[in-house]
Formats: C-alpha cells, sequence, structure tokens
C-alpha cells in the first residue's frame, strides 16, 4: 500500500518537474564541445607522413613549443613535394640554411590568428595578412560558379602557392597546405635578386644595354619574366654579343622589354586566377611605351594544382604577328618576392635580336 501511494506521489511530482526544466531552458545557449579529437599544430603536422620535411624545418628553427602553445595560429604548410620542387628532399638538407633564415622561413607560414577560407573576401586580389614573420602575404581567392550551385570550385592561393587542403581544425587553430614553399627575400629589390644569381647574367646584360636596369632598383612593382643565361645560349646570344649591338639598329623595349612589367605585382596564380575573376581567357597589356602586345595564358595542373604560364609578343591587332612564345612552368622558379616586385623564371625567349630589328619590324 505504502509503494503505491508513493508511485502515485511521484507521478505528481513530474509535471512540477518538467515545468521547471523548461524554465530553465536557453535556445540560443549552445555547449561547446571538447577538442579531444583536434591536436595542436605541432603534434597534427608531426603525425602527417606529407607534411615530415615542414615539421622538420619547424623543429631545426626552434619552433616546435610555440606551435604547441594556445596560439590560435593559422598554419600555411608546404607538402613534402613543395620542398623537394625547391631541392630539400630530406630533414638534414636544413642543416645547410642560416638558422635565422630558416626561422623566417616557417614564421612565413604563420600566422598568429585563425584564418578559414570562409573569412576571406572571394574573387579578391592581393588581399594581405601579417604573419610572425612580421611580413605581408598575399592572398587570392576566386571562385568558378556559372550556374550558382552550392558546391563550387574555389580556389585559394597564400603568395602564388595553391592551398590543396583547406580548413583543417587544430585545437589552437587552423591548417592549411599548400603546394609550393612561398620564397620571399626581404630587404631587396627585384635588381638585387637578379645581380646575385649568375645564370641570368646575360639577361642582366641585356638589360644594361637597353637602360632598363636601373629602374628595377626602384619603387616599382615590376613583374619580371627572366630567362637563365641557358636559355641564351641556345640560341648563340653572349653577353659578348649583346655588347656588341647597336642600340641604335634595336627595339630594347621589346627585345628586353617585353620581359619587365612595371607597375605590376603577379604572382602566376594571379593570371589564373583573373580567368574567373574578370572572366578573361587570356591576359593582354601592351608592353611598356610601345604598340606591340603582351599575351599570356594560364593553365592548371588539376591533379598537383600548380599553375603555369604562356606568354608571346604581337604587333598590334591589324597585323596579328605572333612571335616566339616563353614559358613560366617550373614551380620551384616562379614567384619569387621582393621588397619591390616578383620575378619568375621562363623557358625560351621572347624575341630574337634579329627580330628587333627596327627595319624589319612591323609597325615601328
Amino acid at each position: 500500500m505504502n509503494t503505491r501511494k508513493s508511485i502515485k506521489k511521484l507521478l505528481l511530482l513530474i509535471p512540477v518537474l518538467l515545468l521547471l526544466f523548461n524554465s530553465c531552458k536557453h535556445e540560443d545557449l549552445e555547449i561547446a564541445k571538447e577538442n579531444e579529437n583536434f591536436r595542436l599544430a605541432s603534434d597534427f603536422i608531426k603525425n602527417n607522413y606529407d607534411m615530415s620535411l615542414f615539421y622538420a624545418a619547424i623543429e631545426k628553427a626552434g619552433m616546435t613549443a610555440q606551435l604547441q602553445g594556445p596560439g590560435p595560429f593559422t598554419v600555411l604548410v608546404p607538402n613534402n613535394l613543395a620542398f623537394q620542387q625547391i631541392g630539400i628532399s630530406r630533414p638534414s638538407d636544413f642543416d645547410k640554411m642560416n638558422q635565422d633564415s630558416l626561422k623566417s622561413l616557417v614564421q612565413r607560414h604563420v600566422l598568429n590568428y585563425r584564418l578559414l577560407t570562409r573569412d576571406i573576401p572571394l574573387n579578391g586580389v592581393d588581399i594581405r595578412y601579417l604573419t610572425l614573420a612580421g611580413e605581408e602575404l598575399y592572398t587570392t581567392s576566386s571562385n568558378f560558379n556559372p550556374k550558382g550551385l552550392a558546391n563550387y570550385q574555389l580556389d585559394l592561393f597564400f603568395n602564388g602557392a595553391a592551398v590543396v587542403k583547406q580548413d583543417v581544425n587544430l585545437a589552437n587553430g587552423a591548417l592549411h597546405v599548400i603546394n609550393k614553399v612561398m620564397k620571399y627575400t626581404p630587404k631587396s629589390t627585384v635588381q638585387d635578386w637578379l645581380a646575385k644569381r649568375p645564370q641570368y647574367s646575360i639577361f642582366v646584360s641585356g638589360l644594361k644595354k637597353f637602360g632598363l636596369w636601373d629602374k628595377l632598383a626602384t619603387a616599382g612593382p615590376f613583374t619580371v619574366f627572366a630567362p637563365q643565361n641557358k636559355e641564351f645560349e641556345a640560341s648563340n646570344i653572349t653577353e659578348a654579343s649583346i655588347a656588341a649591338l647597336n642600340t641604335k639598329n634595336y627595339n630594347g623595349k621589346r627585345l628586353f622589354g617585353g620581359y619587365v612589367m612595371d607597375k605590376k605585382h603577379f604572382f602566376i596564380s594571379d593570371f589564373f586566377a583573373f580567368r574567373f575573376i574578370n572572366d578573361e581567357t587570356v591576359f593582354i597589356r601592351k608592353v611598356d611605351d610601345d604598340n606591340w602586345l603582351m599575351i599570356m595564358n594560364s593553365a592548371s595542373d588539376s591533379f598537383n594544382r600548380l599553375n603555369s604560364l604562356t606568354l608571346n609578343l604581337r604587333t598590334p591587332v591589324d597585323f596579328y604577328t605572333n612571335y616566339n612564345t616563353i614559358y613560366a612552368s617550373t614551380p620551384g622558379l616562379s614567384d619569387n618576392l621582393t621588397d619591390n616586385g616578383l620575378v619568375h623564371d621562363v623557358q625560351g625567349l621572347l624575341l630574337l635580336p634579329e627580330q628587333a630589328l627596327i627595319n624589319n619590324s612591323p609597325n615601328n
């Protein structure tokens, strides 16, 4: 009998208890889940094989503990293939680098805040973010979504490096995987960069011969497409043969000026992004102080997300003579950032000296 009365009392209390629970309910309250499945930045990178070279760089730069800290951080991790493209294939290769330079390289790939894809303005070029190295990071974001689809192609680039894996959650921030090591030579100009690399000495001699060299030390910005000596030597062009040219007989703005874009700051990936941002299949501009046209067309390896560029010079549209085509297609040699612009290594020559003779050039 007593048991039956107790049950009856309990049943009478249930509506009261439900009323109390409902009165305490807050519709907007969300309980944050613990990040037990997320690792700290250093741990996550260490435990991913394709990031082993970047982890070795972190260790040798003495930054492991920092990236285990509270953050938040955004880490832009070049995959192992990205390091192999610049000649680094094993952890011991970092021993050849200056410690301060190596630390700056790692810091260049880390932001001291959490940056997700959704935080970056869409269809923008040269969106800038500050890195731990105290340098500006140039970001390009473009999308191809002709039919307004929910799942569309989004291309994101940091200093010309394509993001191949986006928005990886970390316990102390976020991570993006990129396909190139971001290269920057601080406190330098395009002129400094070329002058310190003897493989470009013939190109430099041509720029000097036709009065195009000194401006590369000024504010700019400049985008320079630089052929190495082997490209000139394949056409029997040497520093001596350039020195022997009579500048009165040649259009130097075409012969060497076609490799230099004034007041432009373009990574190779920017030309690819322009196809979607501006709906342009090619990028066309006039050679500076000339009526000839520079035609640039980009392409992307869909598997590795590596971008390449082809360039050629053409006469004005009424003639439309197409000269030699050059290629910027070696990932490890493009997107060399300096304080006043960029240098991209190219294969081939835009014009041979005989094609730039003033008396033989159409539409002089």
